[in-house]
């Protein structure tokens, strides 16, 4: 029996740079205007995420015929940091009146702009938590490009109550992941 719910816990923290100004300038007037009880649209946005597909990686094994045809598989040369699938995938759960998609949106139109110079956004972290809400470490995503999201149907005939969500595709060129093991980590 399980006694806590909340045993996988993390928190993506956006890059600074991450939402344009004007969107921030935009946002602000709807936060004024709404009441929310966020302060930047950095927290408005993490507060919608439901879940990160976190990439995996496979091997190709080597193999080699021996003596008397046996064959015998050996692991592959390649560098884990190359084995790992480069991208991931955010869920978002809709907000009331689909802001939290329209603004994501509004914000990829932004960064796909060709007067935008950047190539990359900057590096995204992941912060890892356990049970009792410590942070027992992090996974930073270094170049990242926006590579998709996903559309969402606006339909009145659909009034279920159910979660809806929206995802965002995300590519990355480099990634660190650092555990906390060391007499930094908090004891309880």
């Amino acid at each position: 029996m399980l006694l806590t719910q909340r045993q996988h816990n993390f928190l993506i923290l956006f890059p600074k740079t991450f939402f344009s100004d004007e969107l921030k300038s935009n946002f602000e007037f709807y936060r004024k205007q709404l009441l929310l009880p966020y302060t930047s649209i950095d927290d408005f946005m993490s507060s919608t995420i439901q879940s990160v597909n976190f990439p995996g990686w496979k091997m190709d094994l080597r193999s080699q015929t021996r003596k008397l045809g046996a064959k015998q598989d050996f692991k592959n040369a390649v560098p884990v940091k190359d084995l790992l699938e480069r991208s991931f995938t955010i869920s978002f759960k809709l907000s009331d009146g689909f802001l939290n998609y329209f603004l994501f949106l509004n914000n990829s139109i932004d960064y796909l702009d060709f007067n935008n110079e950047s190539l990359y956004f900057d590096d995204f972290k992941f912060i890892l938590l356990n049970n009792e809400g410590y942070m027992i470490g992090t996974a930073d995503f270094h170049q990242l490009i926006l590579k998709g999201m996903s559309n969402v149907k606006l339909d009145y005939s659909n009034m279920e109550r159910n979660m809806t969500t929206f995802t965002a595709d995300f590519q990355f060129n480099d990634w660190d992941i650092t555990l906390l093991y060391d007499d930094s980590y908090p004891k309880v």
